[in-house]
């Protein structure tokens, strides 16, 4: 395929990445954003800035004119499904050829009754179908990028690790891993059959985590049940209770499923906790972390 690629959320730890592996191929790239000066900032004169956001559908008919294919992607939010089904509409009155949306997780929208979330992304998948326009719905498991974040946060400020999710296992997904299948997802000459449900290579508990991460800092690593990896509390309503659902249901053990998706894809396993783990303690370097009652080495 050829033409204009639309990316929305480029600014965004997932969007950076489909950027980058979208200018690496020499695609043409427009950005949609609320922030057209840090997408300067990010790539110059390599794409196409179009500054707006999704609470702006007039916009949209304007920034989608000429393009072939969108990258649908937008915060957790109350307005998710509205806003994304306008750009769905948007992008059809366009003739856009493809949408490649990131979804919920398959376990919110498979237990839509007990998400916000997933009930918001379930209604755009359904949107989607309904529009006619050729697309392939993502969804990706727990992000390592997120959830593993406190685990690399606590070993930098010397703490406990803290048991998440009720010590049940979790099969995380690097985003590098959910960048790559998405572009190839927007570019593959034939549309790839969805949803795509992305995974980690295996399915991990806490202690799992713990020893991984002992064995790359080559040191004793203590796992606490007290020590608490909360919501931040700047988030609004919505999107609290939306992580708090998603934390009931992976405690469930629902988020420990693992597919093939990422090789049979790409042509390689998914990446690793203990790469992802590695890279992160290596930039973070984390102080020296206390000893305690259940210790891993």
């Amino acid at each position: 395929m050829s033409g204009i690629t639309i990316v929305t959320g480029a600014t965004g730890r997932l969007g950076q990445r489909v950027v980058r592996r979208l200018l690496e191929r020499k695609e043409r790239v427009r950005v949609l954003t609320r922030r057209p000066q840090d997408a300067a900032r990010l790539w110059g004169d390599r794409v196409e800035l179009a500054a707006g956001d999704f609470a702006e559908p007039s916009r949209l008919p304007a920034v989608f004119s000429g393009a072939e294919r969108l990258f649908l992607l937008s915060p957790i939010g109350e307005r998710l499904a509205a806003y994304q089904n306008g750009a769905i509409d948007a992008a059809v009155a366009a003739g856009i050829g493809r949408i490649v949306k990131i979804s919920g997780s398959d376990w919110t929208i498979e237990n839509a009754d007990r998400s916000v979330s997933g009930a918001a992304h379930a209604e755009v998948e359904a949107h989607l179908k309904r529009s006619g326009v050729p697309h392939v719905a993502i969804r990706p498991n727990a992000w390592m990028q997120v959830s593993l974040a406190p685990v690399v946060a606590a070993a930098a400020r010397g703490e406990h690790l803290p048991v998440r999710y009720g010590g049940a296992a979790v099969s995380y997904i690097d985003a590098e891993d959910i960048a790559e299948v998405a572009v190839h997802a927007l570019l593959a000459e034939k549309l790839i059959d969805g949803p795509l449900v992305l995974t980690g290579g295996e399915a991990l508990t806490a202690v799992d985590i713990a020893r991984i991460a002992a064995g790359v800092l080559k040191r004793p690593l203590a796992l606490s049940e007290t020590a608490h990896a909360g919501v931040p509390p700047h988030l609004a309503a919505f999107e609290r209770r939306a992580i708090a659902e998603f934390i009931e249901l992976m405690v469930e053990g629902l988020a420990a499923s693992v597919t093939d998706t990422v090789k049979r894809l790409t042509g390689r396993p998914p990446r690793s906790a203990e790469r992802f783990l590695a890279n992160q303690f290596a930039s973070a370097s984390p102080l020296k972390v206390s000893t305690g009652e259940k210790t891993w080495h």
